[in-house]
This record gives C-alpha cells, sequence and structure tokens, in this order.
C-alpha cells in the first residue's frame, strides 16, 4: 500500500476546504500539524485515497476535487457537522449492506441541495450509517417520497471502514 505525507502547502489547502466546506469538522481536527496520503488500491477503490489528518481518517478523496467525509469523522463531529438526513429503522439493514438511501425511508433531512454530500444518520440520530451524494433535494425527498435519494458512496462495514478502524487502532 502507497502513500505520502502532505507538505504544508497541501495541509493549507485542506484547512480552508474545511472552513469553507465543514466548518464544525475542522473544528474537531484543530489546526492541521501532519497530513498522510494513503492508496486505496488494496480496498478495491482504484486512484482514490484515504486523507489522513493529525492522525485521524478524515477524508476520502475520489479524484481530485471529491472529497467524502469519512464516518469516523462524521461520529466525532456529531449531526449537525454536515448536511443530514435521518432514516427510519427499516432502511439501516439496507444501508449497510451497502445499498443506495431510498426517499421514503428518510423521516428527516437538513435541507439540503442536489448533489451536496450527506451524511445519513440512524433513527435515534446517535450514528452516522453512511456518507453519499443527493441525487434530490430534500424539498424534493419530502414532497415526492420516492426513488432512490442519495447515493451511498461510504458506508459503516465497508472496506474503507475497516481501514479507519484499523489505523485507529495502530494509533492507540
Amino acid at each position: 500500500m502507497g502513500g505520502y505525507p502532505l507538505r504544508k502547502k497541501e495541509l493549507k489547502r485542506f484547512e480552508e476546504y474545511l472552513a469553507s466546506q465543514y466548518p464544525k469538522l475542522g473544528a474537531v481536527l484543530g489546526e492541521l500539524e501532519s497530513g498522510f496520503i494513503l492508496e486505496l488500491e488494496d480496498v478495491g477503490r482504484q486512484g482514490d485515497s484515504l486523507v489522513i489528518l493529525n492522525g485521524l481518517p478524515a477524508f476520502v478523496q475520489v479524484g481530485e476535487d471529491l472529497k467524502i467525509p469519512t464516518l469516523v469523522l462524521v461520529k466525532m463531529a456529531g449531526i449537525e457537522s454536515t448536511q443530514h438526513a435521518v432514516v427510519d429503522e427499516g432502511a439501516v439493514k439496507h444501508i449497510l449492506n451497502g445499498a443506495d438511501v431510498m426517499s421514503p425511508g428518510i423521516i428527516e433531512c437538513s435541507g439540503f441541495r442536489k448533489e451536496a454530500l450527506v451524511a445519513v444518520w440512524n433513527p435515534k440520530k446517535e450514528t452516522p450509517l453512511c456518507v453519499g451524494k443527493a441525487l434530490m433535494s430534500c424539498d424534493e425527498v419530502i414532497s415526492i417520497r420516492r426513488g432512490k435519494a442519495i447515493k451511498n458512496m461510504h458506508y459503516a462495514g465497508d472496506k474503507i471502514w475497516r481501514k479507519c478502524l484499523e489505523l485507529l487502532a495502530k494509533k492507540s
């Protein structure tokens, strides 16, 4: 598995990204003092990488632009740290098997727009189940009530999640 440390200039770009897109996630990480990019070939994500900031697996970087917050970071920062949706109990098992989030299973959402990255939480709002890309806006989810609402991109139990837990176990 390949990887490389981030230079100060790259850390600065991540700090700016966090400040503009996810200030509450940035608050959990604090001032960025160290960073590492870990290539994810061994977890079946060719060309994707895991961004580790201040020792925490923070983002999955897909290509150059898309940075998906890891469930580890979202859980640490809480439900208000990202755009979010809450699903009913019947949806949980399917999402944890990698299924996309269907509109009828969503019982609450935070006003997100189509294309936004959204964390999907369990009914008790204790644990994020997945992070995905909104295929419709929150308003459309509430009014239409059918079809796929969120494309599941990273879920609890997937290879990325297991890699994050492995890295955290090594850290402690």
